[in-house]
């Protein structure tokens, strides 16, 4: 019994560890979506920040429509060493996060009411400037 269990251990170490692909990501964070219709994602793989310097962070611009509301989703992925922060923000500054600073939670989304339409900014990074791969997600919700 005793060398089974070596020959088992041994066999183990032989087989890679499983990854989850940038695709596999996206369908994840798609099923969990609720009522919530899936409009586009934002895939994000970053590296950790340089000593000194600033997080990186992924930028993606899109045009939002008024009185609309929209979900903003992000699932990290389960060998990413960062946790992904996704924040919406449009020409006055930032409008929502799913990180919240004060209470230094992370949401798995948050939902935001659009009252004009135009350009907002979608911007994905990882808490404390952390290597990470996450996927964000953008989804419509309903109608005002």
């Amino acid at each position: 019994m005793r060398q089974f269990f070596t020959i088992l251990i041994f066999m183990a170490g032989f087989y890679p560890v499983y990854a989850q692909s940038i695709e596999e990501l996206v369908d994840i964070c798609v099923s969990q979506l609720g009522d919530a219709t899936y409009i586009r994602d934002f895939r994000v793989e970053l590296d950790e920040a340089r000593p000194g310097g600033q997080a990186p962070v992924a930028r993606y611009s899109l045009v939002l429509n008024r009185n609309t509301q929209y979900r903003l989703s992000i699932c990290n992925a389960s060998d990413s060493p960062g946790r992904g922060t996704i924040q919406l923000y449009d020409s006055r500054g930032l409008i929502g996060s799913n990180y919240v600073a004060s209470s230094d939670t992370h949401y798995p989304y948050f939902d935001i009411q659009i009252r004009s339409t135009g350009v907002y900014h979608v911007f994905i990074s990882f808490k404390d400037g952390e290597a990470g791969k996450a996927v964000g997600v953008l989804s419509w919700v309903k109608q005002l």
